[in-house]
């Protein structure tokens, strides 16, 4: 009798063994089944999602050319940016207009492209429900999104440079003006031509006051410590050849102990000029510190993010 009950016994405790199993083995399947569910690092539904990601993906990705001719026209604007600083220092005026031309054609095509962008994308986010979008594809758009973002500081970041260096181009022709005026005076002098020497020196003062303008216009954005100092002596010397040409008109070309005195005074003042043109460069370079730095910074800034942008569209942020 206790031999059936034992016999018994082990069928019943069997039979709860086996029971167990199978509910673990039904419980771990379930949990494969919610972990096949939500993809790691994907809290949306794959399976719901899957058809609208594709179509979106490649609508998306079909803007891509457009988006690298966009990066390639910010890359030269900021070859150009970087172009005009190094003319503008080394006081290679034609090149510099050049450069600022270029800049401003970039410029406009920037503006259609992103215009044309504008559009695109918004053709794209429409064909798509955002709710059945997985995240991926919203990083793809949000990607594409940034990238045009990045160009809208660019037209007053140029146009920042552009409004220092063309002041900057202005002044090196006065500056060269004058000094041309002043060579041509004293070869008229030197000629007996008193009265046309010292009318050429009136027209060489009247560039020096355009630089003067050109001087206080910059005043509140660069040093112009160096200009005001070059202008100031260049004046003392036209000032002196003045009243050295007066006298020697005056005195029907004779150098009186009056007019001994004006050489010295000439001499003077011809010593204290730059030897060579320095000053000019250093000129230059206080005008490119102006904001021009800077400016060509923020549109290199505007390239790398437009660059960084640009490769998560591609590769799927």
């Amino acid at each position: 009798m206790q031999g059936r009950w034992r016999r018994s016994g082990r069928r019943l405790l069997l039979g709860l063994a086996w029971l167990v199993v199978v509910l673990l083995v039904s419980a771990g399947g379930a949990g494969l089944v919610v972990s096949a569910d939500h993809l790691p690092g994907d809290a949306t539904r794959p399976e719901r999602t899957w058809a609208q990601d594709v179509a979106f993906q490649a609508r998306i990705r079909a803007l891509g050319p457009a988006y690298d001719a966009l990066s390639g026209d910010v890359g030269q604007l900021g070859n150009a940016a970087r172009s005009a600083l190094v003319d503008l220092v080394a006081r290679r005026t034609d090149l510099l207009a050049a450069d600022l031309s270029t800049g401003d054609g970039l410029l406009a095509s920037i503006d259609a492209k992103v215009a044309a962008l504008h559009q695109s994308l918004a053709a794209v986010e429409a064909s798509a429900d955002p709710v059945l979008l997985g995240d991926r594809s919203q990083a793809m758009l949000s990607a594409a999104q940034a990238a045009l973002q990045t160009t809208g500081p660019l037209p007053d970041d140029w146009r920042s440079l552009a409004d220092q260096a063309l002041p900057a181009i202005q002044l090196v022709d006065v500056l060269q003006r004058h000094d041309d005026l002043v060579f041509a005076a004293t070869q008229q002098a030197r000629a007996a031509r008193y009265a046309t020497a010292l009318t050429t020196l009136s027209e060489a003062s009247a560039q020096l006051d355009r630089a003067r303008a050109t001087r206080d216009a910059l005043a509140g954005r660069a040093d112009v410590s160096t200009l005001t100092t070059y202008i100031d002596r260049m004046s003392a010397y036209d000032r002196a050849l003045g009243a050295l040409y007066a006298n020697l008109e005056k005195s029907g070309g004779r150098l009186t102990a009056q007019g001994r005195q004006l050489v010295a005074r000439v001499s003077a003042a011809q010593q204290l000029l730059p030897p060579d043109t320095r000053a000019i460069v250093v000129i230059m370079g206080e005008i490119a510190q102006a904001g021009l730095n800077q400016a060509a910074i923020a549109i290199e800034v505007a390239r790398g993010d437009l660059g960084n942008a640009v490769a998560a569209l591609h590769f799927g942020g």
